[in-house]
Formats: structure tokens, C-alpha cells, sequence
């Protein structure tokens, strides 16, 4: 199994493959937070998404970045194809492709100390559905960016494992792959109430 704390070269850090952003100015990036290259002092797997939405506001240099469970390590969070053009966006697990747009994901620092991710796809960032934020099984969708929306915001902490729990801002809860549909395309995503040891919670 990969683990995040396996260097990455600069370069490949970097390699963001610049003309394929959009290059809009760095204050327009910036209100949605500062990029970031890595999470809690661990290096995170760069994409290389070869479609970005025209309009997409991201810093030129700026690196997407790919995230998957440790309970599934050749699959990543993904945007669905079939739902991608609007509010509500279905997000699940994929077989990764590291030039899939709609696996690529922007994540950046807010001045609160939270993170914002933005899928490389639409431009529309990880939401937490206020109608279901309040159970285990909310849903996890993409949606346009809300000022102050708590549901968009996640805390990252290291586990000693050596991967990620992303907890989401408003419920508390974590980023979860559903295990009763792992292990196939099409895998659940959506928050659930903390789990000691459970390996569809870590991510990297």
C-alpha cells in the first residue's frame, strides 16, 4: 500500500501541466482559500486533470490533487459524470485516473484554519447536504461556493497510521466510504459519526 509519506520530487508537486489552468488573478483564488501542497505535514498524490471548466478560479501554478480511502486504495473520490453540470453533483469512488478533471480535486487553507476542496471538473466544491447533515449517511455532493457554509468546510488531522481523517466542519462528522458498497466504481461517499480503526475513514 502507498503511504503518504513516501517523498514526492518537486517536480512532481509542481507538475500541474500549467497550460491547461485558467489563470485568472491570485486575488480571485484567493478568497477561497490559499492552495495548499500538502495536509497536515503529509504529501498528497498530484493529477493531472486534462479538461478544467473555462472560468474555474484557480491560482496559475496551482495543483490538483487525487484522495482515496486506504480501504480501497486503487479508487478515488470522484465527481459524477452524469450530474456534474449542476448543484447536487453525485460524489463517490472510482478507479483512479490521474487525468480524470472529475477526479482532480484543489484544496485550500480558509483563514479559519479549515479546508475547502474544489473539484477540478466544475469548479463546484465538497458539500455536505444540510437536509441529511444531521444523521450518519449525509449525503456528500458538489455545489457552488457559499460564503461562510460550514457544510464546505472539513478539519484535516493525521492519523499515526500515516493517512487522513477529513471531519466536516458543520456535523462533525467524517468523510466515509459507505462499506456496504465497496470495493466497486460507483462507491458511496457521504459522512459518518467516528469509527475507531476503520480504514473506509483514512485517506490519502
Amino acid at each position: 500500500m502507498r503511504r503518504l509519506k513516501r517523498p514526492f520530487a518537486a517536480a512532481a508537486l509542481l507538475a500541474g501541466l500549467l497550460s491547461l489552468f485558467v489563470a485568472p488573478s491570485a486575488g480571485a483564488a484567493q478568497q477561497n482559500g490559499e492552495p495548499v501542497t500538502s495536509l497536515d505535514g503529509l504529501v498528497l498524490r498530484p493529477a493531472h486533470p486534462n479538461q478544467v471548466k473555462g472560468g474555474i478560479t484557480t491560482m496559475a501554478d496551482e495543483q490538483a490533487y487525487l484522495l482515496g480511502p486506504a480501504s480501497d486504495p486503487t479508487r478515488c473520490l470522484d465527481a459524477d459524470l452524469n450530474t456534474i453540470n449542476r448543484n447536487g453533483t453525485k460524489v463517490q469512488l472510482w478507479a483512479c485516473d490521474e487525468y480524470a478533471a472529475q477526479q482532480g480535486w484543489y484544496i485550500r487553507q480558509i483563514p479559519e484554519g479549515y479546508y475547502r476542496l474544489q473539484n477540478a471538473y466544475s469548479g463546484r466544491y465538497l458539500d455536505a447536504d444540510l437536509n441529511t447533515i444531521n444523521r450518519n449517511g449525509t449525503v456528500v455532493q458538489l455545489w457552488d461556493y457559499v460564503p461562510g457554509a460550514k457544510n464546505q468546510w472539513f478539519a484535516v488531522s493525521e492519523i499515526p497510521e500515516g493517512y487522513l481523517r477529513l471531519q466536516n466542519v458543520h456535523s462533525g462528522r467524517y468523510l466515509d466510504a459507505d462499506l456496504n458498497t465497496s470495493n466497486r466504481n460507483g462507491t458511496v461517499v457521504q459522512l459518518w459519526q467516528y469509527v475507531a480503526g476503520a480504514k473506509n475513514q483514512w485517506w490519502f
